[in-house]
């Protein structure tokens, strides 16, 4: 428990940043990654656009933006990326196939139909580039609280100056509401000039929209991003004639046939047990900030506290977990509502984060994966709010690394591990001073992708090999030096 009152205005700030990922996580079975092969994919369908033209006096004008094949010779993009070329004299309109890479290639495209309403033009190109894979449009209209990832080139070649051409950039985010019957979707997503006309993805890949604009007030002019709803894009290639047709729910295919993987059997499971361990283990610092007194606590951690706890007692419904925990949850909920007593918020949620973490090394939860996310999502969480020692938890992240090796996991979770790892070694051998500022942004990476295991539609291997977690103090992952077999 954290006693020291120098601590508390630091970790009421970052308890509060990461509050936002768990209560995400919480909500949706989604995360903000998509598999190395995915990504690839729609990178390659995803292209630059150059539009240049002569004005009134001769001089050439440009402007550009994004843009993603539909079929072999269709390209999607914003209607304003290229109205200022439309019927001006001397216009020539480009693209950049695999832009900031060697093998980029510029094809000269022209305008088939446009839709100044929606905002909306179909380009074609009369060779088909080599190794673009087109992407496939949803058939479903995306769900509130559903992953959204954008593609495309942010201010263009400004900051990505490659000879190559930029390299196509994603941003992440959550859909925040569907306005005017379907046809515009709002996301929390932080995009810029430059990204407009690029796909906006879901969780599989599918494009269930088009990058358009940013939105906000003066005081935060882009807090968030108008998409083109993958309905009103059907609607609007179906008018311009197109043999284009949305495709189902984890049925994408590239023009290669690739099909977009699912999740691994027992993902959401999986993410649950992650989520799980991820809250109960916030749930107890915030609530430790109510121990002394009610009264110094900042009155804002109260309904902070008390959706971590809703979120908490979801996964433990979801679960199947004993009453019990189910009951001790919901006393908490009770107490944070009623406002009186709210020292005792901590201590009861002290017991409910000890009481599930002996219901998760028990008989109870058969399946050491789930285990092992579970102590998984505590560690990681304790690590983004620097609440670090590097001797003990050298030892808890050479676990998890097994683990992740063993599974088979992103390479990119690997890759974290490794670093983490690294920055535990310097820390405790007392050669970095800056170290636990950047494991913090490590874990904060490791939260996005939401739970260790498999890479989507890999299978998980099978290995003899029990890992020992080591022994770290009480109410951290890995305490009485659980022995977690890996499947």
């Amino acid at each position: 428990m954290l006693r020291k009152r120098s601590l508390v205005a630091g970790l009421i700030v970052a308890i509060a940043l990461c509050l936002a990922t768990a209560t995400a996580l919480a909500q949706g079975e989604g995360v903000l990654t998509l598999s190395a092969e995915t990504t690839e994919m729609i990178e390659t369908g995803v292209v630059y656009i150059h539009a240049e033209w002569k004005d009134s006096d001769g001089a050439i004008q440009d402007s550009w933006g994004s843009g993603f094949f539909i079929s072999e010779h269709e390209i999607l993009t914003n209607h304003h990326v290229v109205a200022e070329a439309i019927s001006r004299p001397g216009t020539r309109i480009t693209i950049r196939t695999h832009s900031g890479t060697h093998d980029t290639q510029r094809y000269e495209v022209y305008v088939e139909s446009i839709a100044e309403d929606d905002d909306l033009a179909l380009l074609t190109v009369r060779k088909p580039p080599v190794g673009v894979q087109y992407l496939s449009l949803s058939a479903e209209e995306a769900a509130k609280n559903s992953v959204v990832l954008g593609f495309g080139f942010p201010m263009g070649n400004i900051f990505d100056p490659n000879p190559n051409g930029p390299g196509v950039a994603v941003r992440r985010g959550y859909v925040s509401r569907i306005t005017h019957d379907g046809a515009t979707i709002e996301a929390d997503m932080n995009i810029d000039h430059g990204m407009s006309g690029g796909p906006a993805t879901n969780g599989e890949g599918l494009v269930a929209g088009m990058v358009s604009s940013m939105g906000g007030s003066s005081d935060n002019p882009t807090a968030f991003a108008f998409l083109i709803s993958g309905k009103t894009l059907m609607q609007f290639l179906k008018t311009a004639g197109s043999e284009v047709v949305a495709a189902k729910p984890g049925s994408a295919t590239s023009a290669e046939g690739v099909e977009v993987a699912g999740p691994a059997p027992g993902e959401k499971k999986l993410r649950s047990f992650f989520s799980l361990g991820m809250g109960l283990r916030l749930g107890t610092l915030i609530t430790s900030l109510f121990e002394d007194s009610s009264e110094d606590a900042d009155p804002a951690l109260v309904p902070t506290a008390k959706r971590n706890v809703d979120n908490a007692v979801a996964h433990l419904l979801e679960l199947d977990a004993p009453a019990g925990l189910v009951a001790r949850g919901e006393k908490i909920k009770q107490i944070l509502e009623a406002g009186e007593d709210i020292s005792q918020a901590a201590k009861l949620s002290a017991d409910l984060e000890k009481a599930c973490d002996e219901w998760a090394i028990s008989g109870d939860v058969a399946d050491s994966l789930e285990r092992l996310n579970y102590a998984f999502g505590a560690w990681v969480q304790e690590m983004s709010l620097g609440l670090i020692d590097a001797a003990k938890d050298r030892e808890t992240c050479r676990m998890f690394q097994t683990g992740a090796e063993l599974q088979k996991a992103p390479e990119a979770v690997l890759a974290l591990l490794n670093e983490i790892q690294e920055e535990l070694v310097a820390i405790d051998e007392q050669r970095s001073v800056t170290g636990k500022d950047v494991i913090a942004k490590k874990a904060e990476a490791l939260i996005s992708v939401g739970f260790l295991g498999p890479t989507s539609g890999t299978a998980a291997t099978t290995a003899d090999k029990t890992i020992e977690s080591g022994a770290t103090d009480q109410g951290r992952p890995g305490t009485n030096r659980i022995k977690i077999p890996v499947p």
